[in-house]
């Protein structure tokens, strides 16, 4: 009797563990299953409406400068000039009477567009594209005309690049793909305008383009499986101790987690590569470089484990530890007139609170050793009006602002005009086309002209030969920099250059 009372006790309190187990479960698996639903199609609306947003500026913008243009329609050189940065335009064509007389990337010409705009003209609007009839290349096109003559206006081709790019900034991993209709057309071009799982339709109020996100089967799985297993306790805790285990056991071999230790115990270390005069080749300034000697990989390339910085929220603790450890380094430097020392500093780190303070404390640091910081960062954080704004507060307060890589991204004049900067650098692959016949020869000329024109110091970086070296410094460019004149080097091979330059 006793065993029988005990087995009906067991099977009493197997029952009633299974009911409160799967009664709930039954309730909530529904439920999380509609919240994954609702959340997708909220994030797909949310996307499109950016993406929709985006185009429509893309196109308001366009039609400005369309109708800018048509008003000084004989003015080719001043068109060329306005839209030589302008990275959203892929090229401009004025048309008179059926006829190109202008293209913003040609010049001046003379085109006959019959074919294009047919019997009875263009008509103002915007329009899917095919360029050179390839449907691979298909973009938007924005058409201006003049009220009543559909044969004299303005043509603007958006840069195919640029719309991929902007397409494909928002959120894009949790899209299977985003396309748009103009019309009959769709883009991508060879694909219908469909969906057959979750997706968002949005139709622009103010163009009349529609268009469609669709949501990727990745984020999809994603979004049930996390509601599903936000439903049972027992098997999220299981997860979430699996999954920590697991992360665990990956970190402890992985670089990033390497990065971490490697920072704590200082295996990284920076390389000084200096910067002199285009006149007499003095020296005046120097570049921090940061390098890691992995304890068992060796020497670790930046452009490997600074974008795994980034990724992984190191950037701004490794940008503290360069400007502390140059500080170190060159504390016993003494140089005899002032240099500068140019630290590239990520957008992150623009954008935290504290920076202006910090930078301005390393600042005074600095000063105290005779050497001005120079704060560089890339045309990226140029573009971002918060990043414009803690520029000018940093210049405010004494700090060298200095443009990186310039020429290599999307700043448009208007806003290197608005930016406080003291520095121009230009990249080493415009350097490289000193005494070559290249596409990107006469853009060298161009940019030292303009770095001219906005009163700041002209910085060449990839300098390799005493050719490029004359060739610069006839063209005024104040500061050089490349192997012709230093390698990167430690801090002791540093310190032996300052002492040998004041033997000399």
């Amino acid at each position: 009797m006793e065993s029988s009372s005990s087995r009906s006790t067991l099977t009493i309190e197997i029952k009633s563990f299974l009911a409160v187990f799967i009664i709930p479960l039954l309730i909530v698996l529904p439920a999380s299953f509609y919240v994954a639903v609702d959340g997708i199609e909220a994030s797909l609306r949310s996307t499109v409406n950016t993406y929709s947003t985006r185009v429509d500026d893309i196109i308001s913008e366009l039609h400005s400068e369309n109708k800018q243009a048509m008003q000084h329609p004989d003015s080719c050189g001043l068109i060329r000039e306005n839209l030589l940065f302008e990275s959203l335009v892929r090229e401009m064509i004025i048309m008179r009477d059926g006829i190109a007389i202008c293209s913003s990337k040609r010049g001046e010409i003379d085109q006959d567009l019959s074919l294009l705009i047919g019997k009875k003209g263009a008509k103002t609007g915007e329009y899917l594209f095919d360029i050179d009839g390839d449907p691979t290349q298909r973009t938007i096109v924005i058409v201006d005309t003049i009220e009543g003559d559909g044969f004299t206006g303005a043509f603007s081709v958006v840069d195919r690049n640029f719309l991929l790019q902007r397409l494909g900034r928002i959120e894009s991993g949790r899209l299977s793909y985003v396309k748009v209709k103009f019309g009959p057309r769709v883009y991508p071009a060879n694909t219908t305008f469909t969906s057959d799982t979750y997706h968002y339709i949005h139709t622009s109020k103010k163009y009349g383009f529609s268009m469609l996100a669709e949501a990727s089967e990745d984020y999809i799985n994603d979004r049930l499986l996390y509601t599903a297993t936000g439903s049972v306790p027992v098997s999220l805790l299981i997860s979430l101790l699996i999954f920590a285990a697991n992360r665990l056991l990956k970190r402890r071999d992985s670089l990033a987690d390497d990065l971490k230790k490697g920072l704590k115990r200082a295996e990284l270390y920076l390389a000084y590569q200096p910067i002199v005069t285009s006149q007499g080749h003095k020296i005046g300034g120097i570049e921090a470089l940061i390098r890691w000697n992995h304890p068992t990989l060796g020497l670790v390339r930046p452009d490997v484990f600074i974008p795994l910085a980034e990724e992984q929220n190191l950037i701004i603790p490794l940008t503290d530890y360069v400007l502390q450890h140059a500080r170190y380094d060159l504390a016993s430097l003494q140089p005899d007139n002032d240099i500068h020392l140019g630290v590239n500093v990520p957008p992150a780190y623009l954008h935290t609170s504290t920076c202006v303070s910090e930078l301005k404390h390393y600042k005074e640091q600095f000063e105290a050793i005779g050497i001005k910081l120079c704060i560089e960062v890339t045309e990226r954080q140029v573009l971002d009006k918060l990043g414009r704004d803690v520029l000018k507060e940093l210049r405010d307060n004494g700090l060298i602002i200095s443009i990186d890589d310039f020429g290599t991204g999307h700043t448009s004049l208007s806003i290197l005009q608005d930016t406080a900067f003291d520095h121009l650098k230009i990249d080493k692959c415009f350097v490289d086309t000193i005494g070559l016949e290249t596409v990107n020869a006469p853009v060298l000329t161009t940019i030292i002209e303009l770095g001219h024109k906005l009163q700041v110091k002209v910085v060449a970086e990839g300098v390799e030969t005493a050719q490029q070296a004359a060739y610069l410094a006839g063209f005024k460019v104040q500061y050089l920099q490349g192997y012709h004149f230093y390698k990167p080097m430690d801090i002791a091979d540093l310190q032996q250059v300052f002492k040998d330059s004041k033997l000399d």
